[in-house]
């Protein structure tokens, strides 16, 4: 088990984001990690998501986590949007200005070299929260996310 703190939650989502992502409808049943707290406990962990058998009528409040790896691969590095009739396409970027780390989209107008990174764009303190963020984003546009039963993206 690994201890969810202040350094651990730069690895680890923590309940606040996992519960954004949850609300927002993210489908986070590929998740490789729990976070777990008994109602014994002060402090929650991190496990495997099948790593223990809990114990029968003890409450763990468990939820699902992810890492930044895991959010890499949930989004798709390379997406094809239609933004007000507009076709884009552009990569997946991630950029460090300290101290905030950015997670975007950079777009192009098929066919010019004009730039749009507004549209699915994130800036926070810690990588997995700009990565978090940007797969709300995609998630409410049904695009660039890679889904787990076929590997493919959606380019709604």
């Amino acid at each position: 088990m690994i201890e969810l703190n202040s350094k651990t939650q730069q690895d680890f989502l923590n309940r606040e984001w996992v519960q954004r992502l949850l609300d927002a409808g993210v489908d986070m049943s590929d998740a490789k990690y729990r976070i777990v707290k008994s109602s014994s406990e002060e402090t929650e962990h991190v496990i495997l998501k099948d790593s223990i058998t809990f114990a029968k009528g003890v409450d763990y409040n468990d939820i699902p986590t992810y890492t930044v790896s895991e959010l890499l691969y949930k989004l798709h590095e390379y997406i094809y949007p239609t933004i007000d009739g507009v076709k884009y396409s552009g990569g997946l970027r991630l950029s460090k200005d300290a101290p905030f780390y950015f997670a975007y989209y950079d777009l192009h107008e098929q066919g010019k070299d004009d730039h749009l990174t507004e549209e699915f764009y994130a800036e926070f303190e810690y990588p997995i929260e700009s990565l978090a963020s940007l797969l709300i984003q995609c998630h409410k546009k049904d695009i660039g996310i890679a889904r787990k039963d076929t590997g493919n993206i959606s380019d709604k």
